[in-house]
C-alpha cells in the first residue's frame, strides 16, 4: 500500500534509478510519467534482490522493455504490471525465493510452458502467486502437455496460489512438480468448459495430499469453493474456487472440476456442504445438479450439511422423481448424517431429512444421524443444543403433547418402549392407515434421534403427561 510519488519527485527518483548498479531494493508506486522516465534507463539492476512495483487506482501499467535485473533477485511483487518478455526475464533469477504477480494486465500474459521453463533450476523457490486480471487475448496459445518426466522441478515451493482460466493452469502444471506443497489457493474464472485433469495428476504427485481426507463446500452469492483438510486441522492445505454468481453454473463448473479429480476425491471420507441462500431466485433449481457433484465424492462416510439449501439439499439426496431414492451410486460408503442447521422437529427441513433416511434404508444401506441444534417451532426463536432440552422447553412452556394425529386419544411417550406401544396403538386401532403411515413402514425413522431405552432422564414427557392446554399441537 505504497503512495504513490508526488510529481516533484519523480525526478529524483528517475536520477537514483539511474545509479542501477547500485540499487539493491525497490518499493515503489509508479504512475504513467514515471514509467516514461524509466524507459531512460538502459543499464540492468544488477545487485538488484528485491523489487514491488504497484500500480494505483486500477491503472494497468507496462514496463519498458529496457528494465531489467541480474542474477541477484529474490523477491519479485507486482500489481497491475506488464513485464515485456517475463520469462526472459526470469530465466537468470535462480536465487528467487518469492515471486507474486498480481492482476497481470491483458497485455502481460505469458505462455504458460515458457513461464514453467524459466522456473528451471530455482531450487529455492517457495512461493508463486499468479492472479490474472482477465481471460487470455488467445485462447489457443496453451500447448499441449509435455512427454512424462520432462517436467520442471521445484523442490522447495510450499505455497501456490492462482487466479485465472482453468487451462492455463492445467497447461502450467503439466509442466512442473512440486512434492512439497502444502498451501494451495485456486481460483477460477467461470467458463462454459472446465480443464482439470492435468491439476488432479498434479496433486496427487504432492506428497501433503494423501492426508486431505475431509473436504468442505460452500456456496455464495459470489462463488462456489471446496476446502480440503486434516481431520482436525485448523488450515485449509488446498482450496478450489469458482467465481461465479448463478448456483446452477457454480454446481455446473464445480462438478466438471471434480470429475477429473476422481482418484484424489475417493480418499475423502469427511464431507461438508454449507450454503447460502441465493440471491437471485434460484433456490428451487434442479436438485439432481447436488446430486452429480456429491455423487463426486464417493468415498465419504461422513456427511455434514447446512445452511439455506440444505432443505433443498437433502430432498434431492432422499427423493428421485417423487419416489425414495435408492440410487446405490450416491453416498455407498456413507454412515453417518450430521445436519448442523437449527431443525424444528416440524416442517420441510424435518421432512426433507426423515426422506434421505428412509431412502437410504430402502437402499439397503442405512445411516445413523444426528442434529447439533434443535429449534422451538412454536416460538421459533430459541435454540437447544440437545434434544431434552427442547423437549422440557415444549412441555413447559406451550404444554405440548405428543398425540396419535387420527383419534387424539394416544398420547406419545418418547423412547423405544413409546415407539413401540404407538406402533401398536396405530395397528390395532387404524388398521386401514397401519401399513402406510412411516412409522409402521418404517420404524428405523424412530432412530432418527436415538433414545437409550435405560435412561431415563431422558424421557422427558412422562412428568407432564397430566398437562393440558387449549389448542395443544398434535404431532
Amino acid at each position: 500500500m505504497l503512495d504513490s510519488p508526488a510529481p516533484e519527485d519523480e525526478e529524483n527518483i528517475t536520477a537514483a534509478l539511474k545509479q542501477s548498479g547500485r540499487v539493491s531494493s525497490i518499493s515503489l508506486t509508479i504512475t504513467n510519467s514515471l514509467v516514461e522516465k524509466l524507459s531512460a534507463i538502459s543499464e540492468p539492476f544488477s545487485e538488484l534482490e528485491d523489487l514491488a512495483l504497484l500500480s494505483r487506482d486500477n491503472m494497468q501499467l507496462t514496463l519498458p522493455s529496457t528494465f531489467w535485473w541480474g542474477r541477484r533477485l529474490r523477491t519479485l511483487y507486482s500489481t497491475r504490471i506488464a513485464f515485456p518478455s517475463l520469462p526472459q526475464l526470469l530465466l537468470p533469477s535462480q536465487d528467487l525465493v518469492d515471486l507474486q504477480l498480481h492482476e497481470i494486465p491483458s497485455n502481460g500474459h505469458f505462455y504458460p510452458e515458457a513461464f514453467a521453463n524459466a522456473l528451471c533450476g530455482m531450487t529455492q523457490l517457495r512461493t508463486l502467486s499468479l492472479h490474472f486480471l482477465s481471460l487470455p487475448p488467445r485462447r489457443n496459445y496453451l500447448g499441449l502437455p509435455p512427454p512424462s518426466g520432462e517436467r520442471v522441478v521445484l523442490p522447495t515451493l510450499t505455497c501456490l496460489k492462482y487466479r485465472g482460466t482453468s487451462k492455463y493452469l492445467d497447461s502450467f502444471v503439466a509442466r512442473i512438480d512440486a512434492p512439497r506443497l502444502g498451501d494451495i489457493d485456486i481460483t477460477f474464472f467461470s467458463q462454459p468448459t472446465m480443464d482439470a485433469s492435468e491439476l488432479g495428476r498434479f496433486i496427487e504427485r504432492i506428497e501433503m495430499q494423501t492426508s486431505l481426507s475431509q473436504a468442505d463446500v460452500q456456496t455464495s452469492a459470489h462463488a462456489i469453493s471446496i476446502c480440503f483438510s486434516e481431520p482436525g486441522a485448523p488450515n485449509t492445505l488446498l482450496e478450489l474456487q469458482i467465481s461465479c454468481e448463478q448456483l446452477d453454473w457454480q454446481l455446473s463448473s464445480m462438478t466438471q472440476i471434480c470429475n477429473q479429480f476422481s482418484p484424489f476425491l475417493s480418499r475423502v471420507e469427511d464431507l461438508g456442504i454449507y450454503t447460502a441462500k441465493s440471491p437471485t431466485g434460484q433456490d428451487g433449481m434442479d436438485g439432481e445438479q447436488w446430486v452429480e457433484l456429491i455423487r463426486a465424492f464417493g468415498g465419504a462416510n461422513e456427511f455434514r450439511v447446512a445452511g439455506g439449501l440444505a432443505i433443498d439439499i437433502l430432498r434431492a439426496l432422499g427423493l428421485a422423481g417423487g419416489e425414495y431414492r435408492t440410487d446405490a451410486n450416491v453416498f455407498p460408503a456413507l454412515r453417518n448424517l450430521r445436519v448442523q442447521e437449527p431443525m424444528p422437529i416440524d416442517g420441510p427441513l424435518w421432512d426433507a431429512a426423515k426422506s434421505f433416511i428412509t431412502s437410504r434404508r430402502f437402499s439397503g444401506r442405512p445411516v445413523e444421524s444426528y442434529v447439533s441444534r434443535f429449534l422451538c417451532h412454536i416460538c421459533n426463536s430459541t435454540i437447544f443444543t440437545q434434544q431434552q432440552e427442547l423437549k422440557r422447553h415444549l412441555a413447559v412452556r406451550h404444554a405440548y403433547r405428543i398425540v396419535c394425529s387420527y383419534c387424539g386419544d394416544f398420547e406419545y411417550i418418547p423412547g423405544y418402549t413409546g415407539s413401540r406401544l404407538f406402533r401398536e396403538h396405530l395397528t390395532s386401532k387404524h388398521p386401514e392407515v397401519a401399513p402406510t403411515d412411516t412409522r409402521i413402514s418404517n420404524p428405523a425413522l424412530q432412530s432418527f434421534f436415538p433414545y437409550p431405552q435405560d435412561d431415563p432422564d431422558l424421557d422427558l414427557f412422562g412428568p407432564f403427561t397430566e398437562l393440558e392446554a387449549p389448542n395443544v399441537p398434535k404431532a
